[in-house]
Order: structure tokens, then C-alpha cells, then sequence
């Protein structure tokens, strides 16, 4: 190479140079940001499901205690303790153990009432831990939890008008277990505006619900068993669940977040 030429090859080489740092400079910078503005979404979507953990593992901790637990195969926490109506009664006083151990039917509504007394203290629990995170400006009162009362009945026949059937009765059952609450001081409709109270009865639906093993029962024996087994189905499930709201963390917000980059 002569002299003339190889003079006009080091310009050029600091001129490429300068301009792949200006394009590498440059796009650091872009992904800089485009980073800060993803490590902004994913630290509140971190946020928002480390408060719904709060509120599931507080609605969770009932089921350490004695009046409830978890059903897997329903999702639901669920009264455990066995409560069994008379045939076509609904009222707390006409539990089956009132006919020939009022004794035992009296601690039975005892454990009612601690069972009401204990989704109480929950209540005011996740009513506490709500307000602590309102208190950082997070999901607000997008989480919310749903008390279910629901009444059961058995399939034994019971079909006398539209107001007097299974499906009333069920309904009855939750409408006057909610009354013997009421009287004793626990009334959930009161207690956080983050808590709604569902009275409801399934009749002779509804989940969980004990099967007998004998579906078409002919003999006396097996009618017995059967109704043996239906017969428990005359009671009432008290059912906890947490309620997820409108969670904010919607395209809008994700723009906002785009537009402070």
C-alpha cells in the first residue's frame, strides 16, 4: 500500500469506531430503561400476590383448629364438626342428638357458637390485614372474603308444596343457624364492610354430601342404611372463601408505567 492510501484508513477505522460505540451506547441506554420499566411490573405483580398469599394463609390457619378443615377435592374450608337435623326440622334446638342425649346436643351448639366465634376473630383478622395494606397503597379492597352458610337436606321424601320441600328446608337450616349466631353476639353482616354474608340452601344437592353404598336400596336392612346414611346429610356447611377482586395491575397500568420511563 503506498502512502496516500494507507494516510486515509485510520480517519475512516475511528470514524467506525466511534459510530458502534454511539449504536452500543445507545442501546444500552434503551434496555436500561425497557429493564427499569419491567423490574417496576414485576415488583408489583410481587406485591399483589404476596398480599393474596396474606389474606389465603390467614383464611387458611382456621383449619389448625378443631371446628374445621381443608377439603382437597372441593377446595374448600369446610365446618368439620358433624351436625345432624331431625327429619324435617331446621331449627338449632331440633338436632337428631335432642331426641335421646340433650346433653351431647347441647356441646354440639357449643361448638356451633366457638366455630361462629372463630370465623369472627378471622374475620377481624383479615379485616386488619386489609387495612395494612391499604396502608401501602397496594390492592386496596380488591380482596374480599365471603362467608357461605349452606343448608343440606337428605333425600328423604319431602315434597308437600312449593314452600315446604327439601330445598326450603335447606335454607331454613342456614337462615336459623345464622339467627342462633345472631343471638349470641355474632352477627358477620356487621363486623367488616370487606365481609358479605351468603345464606343459602342446596336441598338435596350440593358438595360435599355422604353417599350411601347402597344407591337403590329393596330390603329392610338396606333401607335402614340407607336412610342411616342419607340422614346426615340433614345439616348446614359453613364455607370460608377468599374473594379476588378487579386486580389493578391491568394494560393501563402497565402503560403508565411506560410512559415514566
Amino acid at each position: 500500500m503506498d502512502g496516500n492510501k494507507n494516510g486515509s484508513f485510520w480517519p475512516s477505522y475511528v470514524d467506525i469506531m466511534t459510530t458502534l460505540f454511539a449504536i452500543t451506547l445507545i442501546l444500552f441506554a434503551v434496555s436500561y430503561s425497557r429493564f427499569k420499566v419491567k423490574e417496576k411490573q414485576l415488583k408489583s405483580l410481587v406485591e399483589q400476590y404476596e398480599n393474596i398469599i396474606d389474606v389465603y394463609s390467614t383464611v387458611g390457619k382456621i383449619d389448625s383448629t378443631a371446628y374445621f378443615g381443608y377439603d382437597a377435592d372441593y377446595l374448600k374450608h369446610l365446618f368439620s364438626v358433624d351436625v345432624e337435623y331431625q327429619q324435617k326440622e331446621y331449627r338449632i334446638d331440633k338436632l337428631k342428638l335432642d331426641l335421646n342425649d340433650k346433653v351431647a346436643a347441647d356441646n354440639k351448639r357449643d361448638s356451633i357458637l366457638e366455630a361462629g366465634r372463630l370465623i369472627k376473630e378471622k374475620i377481624i383478622e383479615l379485616d386488619q390485614l386489609q387495612t395494612s395494606i391499604e396502608a401501602k397503597d397496594s390492592i386496596k379492597n380488591n380482596i374480599k372474603f365471603l362467608i357461605i352458610i349452606e343448608g343440606q337436606a337428605s333425600k328423604v321424601p319431602f315434597n308437600m308444596s312449593d314452600w315446604q320441600n327439601n330445598y326450603t328446608l335447606s335454607y331454613l337450616r342456614a337462615q336459623f343457624l345464622n339467627e342462633f349466631w345472631k343471638q349470641n353476639g355474632i352477627n358477620f353482616e356487621s363486623i367488616s364492610k370487606r365481609c358479605q354474608l351468603l345464606i343459602s340452601g342446596s336441598g338435596e344437592g350440593g358438595v360435599p354430601r355422604y353417599t350411601p353404598p347402597v344407591k337403590e336400596p329393596k330390603t329392610k336392612e338396606e333401607w335402614e342404611l340407607w336412610n342411616s346414611w342419607e340422614g346426615k346429610n340433614q345439616r348446614f356447611l359453613i364455607q370460608i372463601v377468599p374473594v379476588i377482586g378487579n386486580i389493578k395491575f391491568t394494560k393501563e397500568e402497565i402503560d403508565k408505567l411506560q410512559d415514566k420511563k
